[in-house]
């Protein structure tokens, strides 16, 4: 068969299917547990349609057979996009309706409760049901203190306390791979500002799926593109995203809309947003919520978002509302948007002309408001509401839909079609764990390399350290041998307190990676992985320059300039340890300062030449012992004293100046106490990273 008639039939098969979400192109409903394993190399042109499925065999493409057909692809997608954008019925019925009870989200009895100071328990969540379908955005609204992010936070998982009740997914318990196919859209997303908008969608892309092996990178590239473009964000792709203080970025709509597409770029199926549109000015929130509506829409997921007191054409906009009460947070409707004024109609009030009928609600149902209806509403629900409401849970909670575990396995099956692929893995995280390590690692290189004020700024501090000090010690070679010395105490004390200059900006970084982590990228070893081998040479770096420079201007021999950058480098990566334990240990750069003082006070003061062994008392002796500060100083004395043996009078001094300091030459010792020094703190760093300082909700 010739190349143009295949990639005409493609083309035809291709114009009845519409794209589906992220990596998962689900094409209809799947098969329950007995019927789920996929046949290799399943083709997802036109496969899987009904309840059953139906597969079209083996199909082998060349990478240009695989290009023709992925631009087709792309060209129809694109075509859909358009259709919806224009509000078509026909395109919405084939783009929604048909796959709206692919993925169903079901809870029941859901209920949280805190302890309070006097050891009373008080409730915030009375217990709530409720079950929704693809292609439905649903609005949670309510007054301050009812609960609406308490009962987001419990059905995506994110709670940290126990919660009452059971959520469900397509009819069974939440397990772990359900954080595979589910997104959680916090109110203020932290993201690195010197990632462009591409990358920060590629990055999600990437760890969320493993790549079939005929997906080129510009392949990938359309494939993130089309996502930008549901969202309104191909015209700032380009665009640093920015922190709004030391370097401009994206608008905080397009922020918003960019924390969409990450989730929307990992194939997930359910939504989770918490106040998207907080801060946001009217045309920017109703905009995020358009956009939102056309996620749920065209790519049939379920979008659930906690927002107040929308507008009425934000509003409007909703398939479904959850209303709250407060003093605890319970429901006081329960259905469509659309049903509202005619709901408040049945209940004895009528919506007054021109007036917000959510707006409307929201007055009747807040209990400190002059009109406030709470109690009716609250008997109401339960006459009218609840009872429907679960029929639906009950209904919800029998069926027999596709598990997590099948929804990527039928991801993969299909994605055979571009090439080869691994197994589904059992696990949270999607891609193997050497996959995170390099991706979490070309990234942290790339901010790196971009953030040249910081990088500049480090050099340039080496330097001029350098200077200033070197300044002070010009004439050190030609000093008598305690000069000299005095000259190695300050060269280790500046040393050893460089690494504070860090711990800001890892604390910083910090937030990033926990809520990242959070959603199950990538595991935390890999991101502690990266930064210390990043910030390892970037240390030795930056305190090669700084020792050549000092000792050039010190004047001592450079016979001993290698023992010199031996035992300093040392004392620098051992220090830097140590501080980084302290920030992964801290919240906040202030605290981790206050941290950091006993440890500095430790090795700083026995550093053992203003404090040697024979001048401590005796039950402190081991502070000395254990102090790389004066192990540092210890050995650079042999050192020169070794470098000036041919000089009579320096060699006598450097021998008084031990004797009285009672110095070993003991080099293995000395790398022993910096090697357990490194390891207990990196040990130390890395599982604080992992335990402390998580996000709470």
């Amino acid at each position: 068969m010739s190349e143009d008639v295949r990639a005409s039939e493609e083309s035809q098969t291709l114009a009845s299917e519409a794209e589906r979400p992220g990596p998962a192109w689900l094409m209809g409903k799947l098969r329950p547990d007995k019927d789920r394993t996929p046949q290799p190399r399943v083709s997802s042109i036109g496969s899987s349609t009904g309840t059953t499925g139906t597969t079209s065999g083996f199909v082998k493409m060349t990478p240009t057979d695989a290009q023709k057909k992925w631009n087709s692809k792309m060209r129809m997608s694109g075509e859909a996009l358009d259709c919806l954008e224009k509000g078509c019925t026909e395109c919405d019925t084939n783009f929604s309706d048909a796959r709206c009870s692919d993925t169903v989200l079901t809870f029941k009895d859901v209920s949280f409760e805190v302890k309070q100071s006097n050891g009373e328990r008080k409730e915030i969540l009375a217990p709530i049901s409720g079950h929704f379908a693809s292609g439905q955005l649903v609005a949670i609204m309510g007054p301050s203190g009812c609960g609406k992010s308490t009962l987001l936070d419990i059905l995506a998982g994110k709670k940290s306390d126990p919660h009452g009740g059971t959520v469900h997914f397509n009819g069974r318990p939440r397990d772990k791979l359900f954080q595979r196919i589910s997104a959680y859209v916090p109110q203020e997303d932290q993201m690195p500002k010197y990632l462009t908008v591409t990358e920060a969608v590629e990055f999600n892309g990437m760890l969320k799926f493993e790549r079939p092996s005929m997906v080129s990178k510009s392949m990938a590239q359309q494939w993130i593109q089309r996502r930008l473009e549901v969202l309104g964000l191909d015209q700032v792709k380009d665009t640093y995203i920015g922190d709004g203080t030391s370097l401009r970025g994206i608008s905080g709509g397009q922020k918003r809309r960019l924390s969409l597409a990450k989730r929307l770029a990992s194939g997930s199926q359910v939504f989770f947003c918490d106040e998207p549109t907080s801060g946001l000015s009217a045309t920017d929130a109703e905009a995020c919520i358009r956009y939102m509506k056309h996620i749920a829409r065209f790519y049939n997921v379920i979008v659930l978002v906690v927002i107040h007191q929308p507008r009425i054409e934000v509003a409007q906009l909703f398939d479904e509302l959850v209303l709250m009460t407060a003093n605890p947070g319970r429901a006081v409707y329960n259905g469509k948007m659309e049903d509202v004024e005619d709901y408040l109609h049945q209940v004895g009030f009528d919506v007054p002309m021109h007036a917000n009928p959510v707006d409307f609600f929201m007055d009747l149902v807040t209990p400190d408001a002059s009109n406030s209806q709470v109690d009716l509403f609250v008997e109401q629900y339960r006459d009218r509401l609840e009872p429907r409401v679960l029929r639906e849970v009950e209904r919800g909670l029998e069926l027999e839909m596709p598990s997590a575990l099948d929804l990527l396995e039928n991801v993969r099956a299909q994605m055979l079609e571009w090439g080869d692929m691994p197994p589904v893995r059992n696990s949270v995280y999607g891609v193997r764990f050497r996959r995170q390590l390099w991706y979490v690692f070309l990234r942290q290189v790339r901010l790196r390399w971009r953030d040249r004020n910081g990088l500049v700024a480090d050099l340039l501090g080496a330097a001029v350290k350098a200077l200033v000090v070197g300044i002070v010690y010009m004439r050190t070679g030609e000093l008598a041998a305690q000069q000299q010395v005095s000259f190695f105490f300050m060269l280790c004390m500046t040393t050893a307190i460089d690494g504070l200059k860090n711990m800001p900006m890892v604390i910083g970084e910090r937030t990033i990676v926990k809520m990242e982590t959070s959603e199950v990228l990538y595991s935390d070893w890999a991101y502690i992985i990266s930064f210390t081998v990043l910030n390892l040479c970037q240390a030795l770096v930056v305190h090669s320059i700084f020792i050549a420079i000092l000792f050039a201007m010190s004047g001592l021999r450079w016979t001993m300039f290698p023992s010199a950058y031996l035992w300093s480098t040392l004392l620098s990566v051992t220090m830097e340890a140590m501080y980084l334990m302290v920030a992964a240990v801290a919240k906040d750069s202030t605290t981790a300062i206050i941290m950091s003082s006993p440890f500095m006070m430790l090795f700083l003061l026995f550093n053992g030449f203003t404090s040697t062994r024979s001048s401590v008392v005796p039950w402190m002796r081991w502070a000395i012992e254990i102090s790389p500060v004066a192990y540092s100083i210890q050995q650079l004395t042999f050192a020169a004293q070794w470098a000036y043996r041919d000089q009579k009078e320096l060699s006598n001094g450097y021998d008084y100046v031990i004797n009285t300091s009672d110095y070993k030459d003991q080099p293995d010792v000395a790398i022993l106490v910096f090697a357990i020094c490194f390891a207990v703190f990196k040990l130390l760093q890395m599982i604080c990273f992992r335990m402390l300082n998580n996000i709470k909700r």
